[in-house]
């Protein structure tokens, strides 16, 4: 079983659920935050029931609801046409098969996103990408089994990156990742990745955590992509049988129901602390490492 390979049973699992929520209680900042067992269990098995870890990254999600509203909050489709908009183009969708060892499996088409004659801000990119993981975040699978990503980039414009979302805020999205998201990133695969994103995209590698690095591949075609993934689970217009329409639909219908769900985020609420307006805790410290890029991105590429 997944769950006792992150050294969980049902006593660790009700103890650590009961610590977890008496240190929320007692938290002298935490103002409002959610305290039903499946939200804290992503913290606890994100850190293999390492208490002070799962502490520690709760706090950073908290503190990220909090200060970065415009990416995190407000994830309802019905409420923002552009969320609705990105998903009615196909931007991104969950595929209705498992990969294996059940993880679900996340389908972005940089298409769905130049296509869209509404023309969404980047910002709406970002929340839209948070709020499919946190779709699942609450669910066994998530938690224990993990994610896998697929990106097709063929459409994707370095000019509109880098016009909208500045280097900083490309850092602080990274630190994101890797300091406040309970998220089980397993796999991500990049497919038709122009030359141009090159330098964008080492400098974000080199942002993440070596195990993230780890986890990158960037595939030449398909059929590489293929020898990972079976081409019978992705989209009809990438070699599947269900076509991508049917699948953003399936997603629009699952963001309706979960609206209620979702909205609990926006009353997630700390008092930040000096140290958090001055320097949060996910933003990249100070010489950090943007240096030496040049050329891991090449090195991830598989024939």
């Amino acid at each position: 079983m997944l769950a006792q390979k992150l050294g969980e049973d049902d006593l660790v699992r009700e103890q650590s659920i009961q610590q977890l929520r008496e240190w929320i209680a007692k938290h002298p900042r935490i103002r409002h935050c959610r305290t039903d067992a499946p939200f804290l269990l992503r913290f606890l098995r994100n850190n293999k029931y390492s208490f002070m870890k799962a502490a520690k990254m709760l706090e950073c999600y908290v503190t990220a609801l909090t200060v970065n509203k415009r990416w995190l909050t407000k994830l309802d489709i019905e409420a923002d046409p552009d969320l609705e908009h990105l998903i009615d183009f196909g931007y991104i969708f969950p595929l209705p098969q498992r990969y294996a060892k059940g993880r679900i499996v996340l389908f972005s088409s940089s298409g769905g996103f130049y296509a869209n004659p509404h023309k969404p801000s980047m910002h709406a990119v970002v929340k839209i990408n948070h709020m499919v993981t946190e779709i699942y975040l609450d669910t066994n699978e998530a938690q224990c089994a993990g994610f896998v990503f697929v990106y097709d980039m063929e459409q994707a414009d370095i000019n509109v990156l880098t016009s909208w979302l500045s280097i900083m805020e490309i850092k602080q999205l990274v630190q994101l990742t890797n300091n406040a998201s309970a998220v089980r990133i397993q796999e991500l695969h990049f497919i038709n990745t122009p030359k141009t994103l090159r330098s964008i995209a080492n400098l974000v590698l080199q942002l993440m955590s070596e195990k993230i690095r780890s986890r990158v591949f960037c595939h030449r075609s398909l059929e590489s992509l293929y020898e990972v993934v079976d081409k019978t689970m992705l989209p009809k217009e990438f070699g599947g049988t269900i076509p991508m329409v049917e699948m953003s639909t399936g997603f629009k219908k699952l963001c309706q129901r979960m609206r209620q769900r979702l909205s609990a985020l926006d009353e997630m609420q700390i008092e930040l602390s000096d140290k958090d307006k001055e320097d949060d805790a996910w933003r990249v410290s100070e010489g950090g490492s943007s240096s030496g890029v040049v050329g891991s991105f090449r090195k991830l590429e598989v024939d």
